[in-house]
């Protein structure tokens, strides 16, 4: 008995279906494989400008607190500045999607350097990067230690560590140290013993300083402060971190503050002996007041000083912190001022809180960059703004280097991967103003 098998192979439609399944799957599979590689890079180029970041805040902790800048100088800018504290910088500077040198401006897949000594960015030389630095963080430049709405006036024994602004003039005189800039919208002028480590920028626009009734209003709308119970002597924070003292707060005695929190005053503060009393330390405290604030004694302050109207310090202090006034600040008295982060609250009234950290470093097509919430989204996300236009910087940023992200390094050395939309979102300055874009 034969057996007869039926040997019918695959008709040429069959081999077609099966080549174009094969076909497809393939694809998926080379472009999972090269997302896993992107996804690769991505975390190489994160543990780079966290490694950035890292060497930036050494550098901070051996320059009385100034972060690396982009100054001109020889041996200045962050490239320079932070190579003594990252032993690997030349690798770590680099982005793996980002690696080949352009001789120039970089882009989305490009590196920005190396330069020509004798071209206009000759204080390049010798470096290739594929980050940039956010020019907001240079020395105290990030959010003003101390603004003022009209003028600062300087003419004692001062020490300050930190930016200080004004909307209109700034005037130093007497025996004055300043480890930061000046920024007014008006005229600067300095005479006498006077010291600037920073710049000095005159005439500057959109000088501004929060509006401190905003604050209040807000504090006292939000946190629900309790009155001052008993006597103004004595401030205790213990049972509730904000109060309030419906009226003035003046006295030529010693006030004792037990605990830490936040006081507003509806009226003026005018305070001529200690604050706090003589053998309490540093009272750790925030004053926002509607009225003018005068000091005259001893303060030690560690927070936030907001006036409604003028601010005088015309005694002796130490404080940290930021200071602000809606009217003149006057300052004739003796004392070290440091700029430190604020107060919980936040003193831009309705933006952003300023104590989340600022971005440090990020993909860039440039050494540099100082974004502000009217810059527009660049027409090419691969080449970003090749022209380096001054007035007009997110473009350094705003580039699809990662899968239309880029990464982000900020100030309290961890690093993210941001969405270029969300770039407009970030706390790149103090008065920085969030903004919803479209991105292509």
């Amino acid at each position: 008995m034969k057996l007869h098998y039926n040997r019918r192979g695959f008709s040429l439609t069959e081999m077609i279906v099966v080549l174009a399944i094969l076909a497809v799957l393939i694809t998926i599979l080379l472009a999972a494989l090269s997302r896993a590689r992107e996804y690769a890079r991505v975390a190489t180029c994160l543990s780079n400008l966290h490694q950035l970041s890292l060497a930036a805040l050494s550098y901070a902790q051996h320059n009385r607190g100034a972060l690396p800048s982009d100054y001109q100088l020889p041996g200045g800018y962050w490239y320079k500045e932070i190579t003594p504290y990252d032993n690997n910088i030349a690798a770590n500077a680099i982005c793996p999607d980002a690696a080949t040198p352009s001789n120039g401006v970089g882009s989305a897949t490009t590196a920005w350097g190396p330069e020509n000594p004798a071209g206009p960015f000759g204080w390049l030389q010798g470096a290739t990067a594929s980050y940039g630095l956010n020019n907001f963080v240079n020395p105290g430049s990030s959010i003003p230690g101390i603004s003022s709405f009209t003028s600062v006036s300087l003419s004692g024994n001062q020490t300050f560590s930190g930016t200080i602004a004004s909307a209109g003039s700034i005037t130093g005189g007497g025996n004055l140290t300043v480890y930061g800039n000046l920024q007014a919208g008006g005229t600067i002028n300095t005479h006498g013993h006077v010291y600037i480590s920073g710049t000095q920028t005159p005439n500057m626009p959109s000088q501004q300083p929060p509006s401190v009734a905003t604050i209040y209003q807000n504090i006292e709308n939000t946190d629900n402060p309790l009155p001052v119970s008993g006597s103004t002597r004595v401030i205790n924070f213990n049972n509730n971190p904000y109060q309030i003292i419906n009226g003035d707060l003046a006295t030529s005695g010693q006030i004792q503050i037990i605990g830490s929190g936040t006081l507003l005053v509806s009226g003026d503060i005018d305070i001529s002996g200690w604050f706090p009393a003589n053998g309490l330390g540093t009272a750790n405290i925030n004053l926002v007041c509607l009225g003018n604030i005068n000091f005259s004694g001893q303060v030690n302050i560690n927070g936030g000083i907001y006036a409604g109207g003028g601010l005088s310090l015309r005694g002796r202090y130490n404080l940290s912190g930021v200071m602000v006034s809606d009217g003149a600040f006057d300052d004739s008295g003796r004392g070290t001022y440091v700029q430190s982060p604020p107060p919980s609250f936040d003193p831009r009234a309705g933006g952003r809180s300023i104590t989340e950290a600022q971005p440090l470093f990020g993909d860039c097509i440039w050494v540099d960059g100082s974004p502000t919430a009217t810059d527009a989204v660049p027409t090419n996300l691969t080449l970003g703004d090749q022209t380096l236009n001054a007035n007009d910087q997110m473009g350094r940023f705003c580039i699809d280097r990662h899968l239309g992200q880029i990464n982000v390094s900020f100030t309290d050395g961890s690093a993210h991967t941001v969405p270029l939309a969300q770039l407009w979102q970030l706390n790149w300055s103090g008065n920085f103003r969030a903004k919803t874009v479209v991105v292509p």
